[in-house]
């Protein structure tokens, strides 16, 4: 495999993790050195409750303008008044040790590769269903394929296909075997490990929700890898300069868009 299909991961300066520490650490230089300043200028202190309320409404707006997702808006808000709060009803230590790990378990990707979880809607489920080949015995691989019920519904509706689902964030995966193992999907394949050192090669469709930060690197493996009269199927996720061949617009509340790209022929992997 060519080494320009590897992603190397960020450093961590560049990840959201750090982004929300820095801005968090400048919201609180910001909002305790206004509380001073008010309660010299007013002879009264602030109560720490909204000085922490400031800090976070201030590191949510720095956070933002670092790139970080809208998502985190609120996560920063409510993470500073959320600490005074537990500290005041003297929660015991391992509970903010158990939630931490759970978060990171969760939000593997999102720490090292800004790749967020991202689930398939039931909706979306049906359409896929919709793009898979005719011909009997098609490989299907889900890449980032979270708690795996998109493949699982894939798998019910075409035994006679194979569906390979690689994840990386340990919980999903964890979840995904287990669903797997209660309901005896024999045609699913469950993988832990990096996608980037996934060979693609035997497979008819690849799919992915991820987001755009891996998407051309991502693009590029797979026209390395996957063969001609196959497809590769992004949910929402353009890739920047390649045009899909086709977009399906698919009719949920979210309005996702399923954008196709078909490797017809060696003409058409040319003209990317």
């Amino acid at each position: 495999m060519d080494e320009t299909n590897h992603s190397a991961p960020p450093s961590w300066f560049s990840t959201p993790l750090f982004r929300v520490l820095l801005s968090q650490i400048i919201g609180f230089t910001i909002a305790f050195a206004g509380a001073l300043s008010a309660a010299a200028i007013t002879g009264e202190t602030i109560h720490p409750l909204i000085t922490l309320l400031v800090q976070g409404v201030v590191a949510a707006l720095i956070g933002h303008r670092m790139g970080l997702a809208r998502w985190w808006l609120p996560v920063q808000i409510i993470l500073p008044p959320a600490t005074l709060i537990a500290t005041a009803w003297q929660l015991p230590p391992w509970i903010f040790l158990l939630v931490f790990i759970a978060l990171l378990l969760v939000y593997w990707n999102t720490a090292r590769n800004r790749v967020p979880l991202y689930l398939t809607n039931r909706t979306t489920w049906t359409a896929l269903s919709e793009l898979l080949p005719e011909e009997k015995g098609g490989q299907f691989i889900d890449i980032g394929c979270g708690i795996g019920g998109a493949l699982l519904y894939l798998a019910r509706q075409r035994p006679d296909m194979t569906f390979t689902g690689i994840e990386s964030a340990p919980l999903p995966f964890a979840l995904a075997w287990l669903r797997r193992l209660l309901t005896s999907t024999r045609n699913l394949k469950l993988v832990y490990g990096d996608f980037w050192k996934e060979d693609l090669s035997s497979f008819d469709v690849a799919y992915a929700f991820l987001s755009p930060e891996p998407m051309p690197k991502l693009f590029e493996k797979i026209k390395a890898e996957m063969k001609p009269e196959t497809m590769f199927v992004s949910n929402s996720f353009v890739v920047p300069e390649h045009p899909a061949d086709e977009i399906i617009e698919v009719d949920d509340a979210r309005e996702t868009r399923l954008h196709l790209w078909r490797r017809a022929s060696s003409n058409h992997e040319a003209a990317d």
